[in-house]
């Protein structure tokens, strides 16, 4: 009995390790996704190179994930919403503009309809 019972607990929580995996892996594809798109579309437009677009797709995946889990955590339109949001936006464009030239990034900053602080 107790072997039976040692066993249906096992079995339990394996299942729930595997819905927690599969949810965790879902975020992951939506983010990739979105990071993907957007590197090789500005990639594209800022004739990057390979290791450029990985770059690029590095920071743009740490952006999607950040801000996912911003507005799982706070509430849109808030203060601490629109602080913590802008703080997200300085990082992506500090990552871009560490992995951009001047003028690749210049041209981001364009296509974005951002102006560059100086």
């Amino acid at each position: 009995m107790k072997k039976l019972f040692t066993l249906c607990l096992f079995v339990f929580g394996l299942l729930l390790t595997t819905q927690s995996v599969n949810a965790q892996q879902k975020f992951s594809t939506e983010v990739n996704q979105k990071a993907y798109q957007k590197a090789v579309e500005y990639g594209r437009h800022l004739k990057a190179d390979q290791e450029t677009q990985e770059a690029m797709y590095t920071a743009f995946q740490e952006y999607y994930d950040k801000t996912n889990t911003l507005n799982k955590t706070q509430k849109i339109g808030s203060s601490g919403y629109t602080d913590l949001e802008t703080k997200i936006n300085k990082r992506l464009l500090t990552s871009l503009e560490s992995v951009l030239n001047e003028e690749q990034f210049g041209k981001y900053l364009e296509l974005t309809d951002q102006i560059k602080d100086e």
